[in-house]
Order: structure tokens, then sequence, then C-alpha cells
């Protein structure tokens, strides 16, 4: 048995990614509730973590958003941790927008991996139980 749901981690990435964007619009029989966008999006950045090279850049925001905050100075000793952590109180501390939530979302599980300790644990977890069904 491959899998569950034959889409393959690229396929799957684009069906959940264009089930946001129609859902979020709320204008069609899809409705995707503001604060259940981090959801989606977050499914949607482990699923690119594991397709092609059309979804590789999401890893690469956050990396570069972290290597910004640890490039500053004036900021003094910054660890990706932190960057994950500020990452996570902008979705879950501020208004649910779905833009915003939508881009930290997807961020989120590269950020996670390359933080390392307890938060890679919600990406290793989850992307293991998404690959047993998708693939």
């Amino acid at each position: 048995m491959s899998s569950l749901i034959a889409l393959g981690t690229g396929g799957a990435a684009t069906v959940a990614t264009m089930y946001l964007y129609v859902g979020v619009r709320g204008k069609n029989k899809i409705n995707v509730q503001d604060d259940h966008v981090p959801y989606w999006a977050f499914g949607i950045g482990l699923l690119a973590a594991n397709a092609g090279t059309a979804f590789q850049q999401l890893a690469g925001i956050g990396t570069q958003l972290s290597d910004a905050f640890q490039g500053n100075a004036a900021l003094g000793d910054w660890q990706t941790g932190a960057t994950a952590a500020v990452l996570t109180l902008a979705v879950f501390g501020l208004k649910p927008k779905p833009w915003k939530d939508a881009l930290c979302g997807a961020v989120a599980p590269s950020l996670f991996a390359a933080a390392g300790g307890l938060w890679v644990l919600p990406s290793s977890i989850l992307s293991g139980l998404i690959s047993a069904f998708i693939k």
C-alpha cells in the first residue's frame, strides 16, 4: 500500500493552497474561518517541505527572517527559537488576519525545524502523519 490518498506532496500542497485561497475569500461553497487559516497554512508548510522546487521558497523565508534578527547587533544574542516564539505570538496573539496568518503559518514548519528542541516536535510529528497518508 503506497498511501491512502495518492496526491503526492506537491499535489497535496497545491490542493491545500487552492482550498485555503478559495475558502478565505468566503464567496464560494468552501468557507475557511479566519482563525483556522494558520492551521491550514501550517499544513501547507509541512507539505511544501517535502514538495518540489516550486514550494522550496517557503523554507527560505523562515531562514531569512531568522538570519535578519540574528544579524542585528542591537538585539544581542538572538537564536532561532526566539524567532519561532515571535512568529507564534504574531499568529496567536494578534487579531486573525488571513494574509498574516497564511504567511506565518506556512513559514512556521521550516522555522520550527531550524530552531530544534521542543520547537521541532509539532513539525516532525505532523509531518510523519501526513507523509503516511499522502505519497
